[in-house]
């Protein structure tokens, strides 16, 4: 697959490793089962399109705790270790306790997917605000995710969110568990008839310079 990318540095491809359909899934164009882990709270921000971006740098359980953006569209997995009412606007913080209160002992409820648009590097915070994205991130949770291995940059991944008809529910097994961003379900989940949570126009509203020209 054609690399994407980075903003606002175009020099600097990343080459995404592989589609989600290889070789994971079956090759049912409808069904996918790679999946990035998020919190609950953030994944209902980006199913209500109130911000179009996800920061990654690495977690323990990856190779060098190293995060790589190895695919262009995944399910979203919510996860509620660490999530932090403190790190997010405080308009959205309801969400938090909304998705605790729903929250199934040992299942996961996927609800939505995404398909990565670009995808940027930066080391500062000042670089992030440069970006000019419309996001619900306290400073302070930009800086501690910066300030974590600082030695690598911290991923913006600009995503096209699109809810699925109808929510799946999946038993959370062990080997979902552990702090690593991608996950390969045991099962293909149904995409057909999802639909995107912005508009075009939305969406490119969101996106600031991180949108691709």
């Amino acid at each position: 697959m054609a690399g994407v990318g980075f903003a606002p540095s175009p020099r600097h491809p990343i080459p995404f490793l592989r589609s989600p359909k290889e070789p994971e899934s079956k090759g049912d164009p409808t069904t996918m089962n790679v999946a990035l882990k998020e919190w609950a709270a953030i994944i209902r921000v980006l199913e209500q399109g109130r911000q179009v971006v996800l920061l990654r740098k690495g977690g323990i359980a990856e190779v060098e705790g190293r995060f790589e953006p190895t695919y262009r569209e995944f399910l979203l997995y919510p996860t509620f270790e660490h999530q932090d009412i403190r790190l997010i606007a405080s308009e959205v913080r309801p969400f938090v306790r909304q998705t605790e209160a729903e929250r199934k002992p040992g299942i996961v409820r996927i609800s939505s997917l995404a398909k990565v648009e670009n995808v940027a590097q930066v080391h500062s915070l000042e670089e992030f605000e440069r970006l000019g994205v419309e996001h619900v991130f306290t400073d302070a949770y930009i800086e501690q995710r910066l300030n974590y291995k600082p030695d690598l940059p911290l991923y913006v991944l600009l995503l096209r969110v699109s809810t699925l008809p109808h929510p799946v529910e999946i038993v959370e097994t062990p080997a979902y568990a552990g702090c690593r961003s991608w996950v390969i379900l045991d099962e293909d989940i149904p995409t057909e008839g999802a639909s995107p949570v912005l508009t075009d126009q939305e969406f490119q509203r969101r996106a600031g310079l991180l949108l691709p020209r």
